[in-house]
């Protein structure tokens, strides 16, 4: 064979393997489907270069991921065009930045506290700050990013620890940010959206004055039932959403115990004890999802009768309200400020939003749900999405009424 058609055919071959390992399919409704296939494909390989490097010996998958992760942060830096005052501070103990515009229409002024995501143990302020910058500006109101401590060097409770210091600080010395300490919100996303709800669950014990806003964008809200619809329509690596059931697990179990013991069992779904199933079932519930969601039941293998142990680890740690905050009691949610809510089509985590929606609707709670049609989780920070730029815009137009 000529040599340059080998080379041709080599190159073919290459090229089809790359676009197969690139190409994820996305559903007709899509809004973005060019770009959002190729935010899934660079969040694959920013997985597999980790998964490589960690297996040459490199470092761990987690610190690997979050190298590349600060790579990625650089290409979606937010230029400082002088409209912003940005200081790095400690909130008695726990590092945190501060954005205020420099010409505040209000003052004292609203704020807005941000918990960011990244499955507890991935990102960090410098991943969202670019959001952070946006928000400040678009709704004209102080911001402030906390730096929680992440797992799995910090496993549970001290990221919510964490954020809970910063929060009553914050809110306890709101004056001197010329900030009202009564328009005070507090948001996060995924694994912030987490953080956040259990955050304002754990200052209904604190005597500080209540939050005006609490804000969850795809929230990860409980560890409970990893077979809703969404878990299974999102399983691993091939599917849609980058946010699927299998990283979730990982990341849910980092958060946990710093570790990962119960990853076979959780995967089964034979995490919770058919005790513990009967007696929360009342809170996640497949009939408390919108029609077009709910799926045929998947029978999981028999779990443990009893609650208390899994292989020998502690599983009570799932149960908990401030780990899984869809398992608060209704007298709690009672007591939770106005709450919004964004899910996202294409999302593991999609009915946790919903789950959450549905029981607070229930409970006649003030509440606004806001559905993300076509846009994967994650979407809000891709802001080469017209989509992102968008719902930015409109979020900060939430806020400004809202806080």
């Amino acid at each position: 064979m000529d040599s340059r058609i080998a080379v041709l055919v080599a190159w073919v071959i290459f090229g089809g393997l790359l676009a197969q390992y690139l190409y994820t399919p996305f559903p007709e409704n899509a809004k973005h489907p060019v770009k959002q296939r190729f935010s899934r494909a660079m969040v694959r390989v920013m997985h597999d270069i980790a998964l490589i490097g960690s297996s040459l010996g490199l470092g761990s998958e987690v610190n690997i991921t979050r190298r590349v992760s600060e790579l990625n942060t650089l290409f979606s830096r937010e230029p400082d065009d002088g409209t912003l005052w940005v200081e790095d501070k400690v909130f008695d103990g726990v590092q945190v930045r501060v954005y205020t515009p420099r010409g505040l229409s209000v003052t004292p002024s609203p704020a807005l506290i941000n918990i960011h995501g990244g499955g507890w143990a991935y990102l960090d302020i410098d991943g969202y700050d670019a959001f952070c910058r946006r928000v400040a500006k678009h709704a004209n109101i102080v911001v402030i990013s906390i730096d929680y401590r992440r797992a799995p060097e910090y496993p549970f409770p001290v990221p919510l620890d964490d954020c809970v210091t910063a929060v009553k600080y914050f809110i306890s010395n709101a004056q001197k940010f010329n900030v009202d300490q009564n328009r005070i919100g507090l948001t996060g996303d995924s694994a912030g959206g987490n953080l956040a709800m259990a955050t304002a669950l754990r200052l209904q014990k604190e005597d500080v004055p209540k939050l005006k806003l609490l804000s969850l964008m795809y929230p990860t809200l409980q560890s409970f039932d990893l077979n809703l619809p969404s878990y299974l329509e999102n399983p691993d690596r091939r599917s849609t959403s980058f946010c699927m059931k299998d990283t979730l697990i990982h990341c849910m179990q980092l958060y946990a115990f710093g570790n990962e013991p119960l990853t076979s069992a959780m995967i089964k779904n034979i995490h919770i004890s058919k005790e513990d199933r009967e007696k929360y079932s009342k809170y996640i519930n497949m009939e408390m999802l919108p029609s077009k969601y709910r799926k045929e039941r998947v029978t999981s293998e028999v779990a443990p009768t009893t609650s208390g142990t899994v292989k020998g680890v502690d599983t009570s740690i799932f149960l908990n309200p401030y780990f899984s905050p869809l398992l608060a009691s209704d007298d709690d949610l009672r007591k939770l400020p106005k709450t919004y809510v964004m899910t996202a089509d294409i999302d593991a985590l999609r009915d946790d939003g919903f789950l959450l929606a549905n029981r607070m609707k229930t409970l006649g709670l003030d509440l606004d749900h806001e559905h993300m049609e076509g846009l994967e989780h994650g979407f809000v920070l891709f802001f080469y999405y017209k989509s992102s730029l968008d719902y930015i815009e409109n979020y900060s137009t939430y806020l400004k009424k809202n806080l």
